[in-house]
């Protein structure tokens, strides 16, 4: 439980992005950020619950929505590699008057018994794993039997977002631009639908349902994101949205 992962190496890394995009507080407009509204959205219907886990809790933003989505769990736990991440998760669960037990954790060896917890929640933190793999077998042993994990990654099949910014992306390759605003390097995969469940399946879990939502263009306006999360709502699932979100749930004891 406490040896060395494969992203333990990159927990310097993880500290650095922290203090460059995690140090502010944030309240999402749901309106806004469509995958705050729909994570939001989806952990509403999954409460009230005995023992709540953010896995990779990033600015706290989640944890800190528990009080406006219904009962808040009387254990909740959130975890994150980099420990100025932490402080940032505090002040924000603080200010909503949540008070989580917040760990310093990688999500490929995490720091739990087997079974812990009955809700778990992972939002974009497969995709940054050295071992993703590992990351999802984690997340299904410390779930409780009948226990749900709510879990969204980037979708490889992310065709709208690729059509609005081809352009855009292309004149930066031309220009060899891509990517010179990166500040930081650090693992970014995505996932097909059949890969996700493939991984989630075999760790003991069993898929309750998919869906993908979203699309963006590279900076939008307010207005035009708020609008496109409107279009997005009305849009049935063509599997080609940005994120990748899965429902799956360990089966009871038998």
């Amino acid at each position: 439980m406490t040896a060395d992962a494969p992203s333990d190496s990159l927990r310097d890394v993880y500290e650095r992005r922290a203090e460059l995009e995690y140090a502010d507080l944030v309240s999402p407009d749901p309106t806004v950020d469509r995958k705050f509204a729909v994570v939001t959205e989806e952990l509403g219907r999954h409460l009230p619950a005995r023992a709540f886990l953010d896995t990779g809790c990033g600015d706290g933003r989640y944890l800190a929505a528990l009080p406006g989505l219904g009962a808040v769990p009387p254990r909740v736990v959130g975890t994150v590699i980099a420990a100025r991440m932490l402080e940032t998760t505090a002040r924000a669960a603080a200010h909503a008057g949540v008070h989580p037990e917040l760990v310093r954790a990688n999500l490929e060896r995490l720091p739990f018994a087997d079974r812990e917890f009955d809700l778990v929640l992972c939002v974009q933190v497969i995709e940054h794993l050295l071992d993703p793999s590992a990351g999802i077998r984690e997340l299904a042993r410390v779930l409780s039997p009948g226990g749900t994990l709510i879990l969204t990654t980037d979708n490889t099949w992310a065709l709208i977002t690729r059509l609005l910014n081809a352009p855009r992306w292309t004149t930066s390759w031309i220009l060899g631009k891509r990517r010179s605003r990166v500040l930081i390097s650090f693992p970014h995969s995505h996932f097909t639908r059949s890969r996700l469940t493939r991984l989630l399946e075999e760790a003991g879990l069993s898929i309750v349902r998919t869906r993908t939502f979203r699309f963006s263009l590279v900076g939008s306006s307010e207005r035009l994101r708020r609008t496109f999360s409107r279009i997005d709502a009305l849009l049935p699932d063509l599997g080609i949205g940005d994120i990748l979100l899965v429902v799956a749930r360990r089966p009871p004891d038998r």
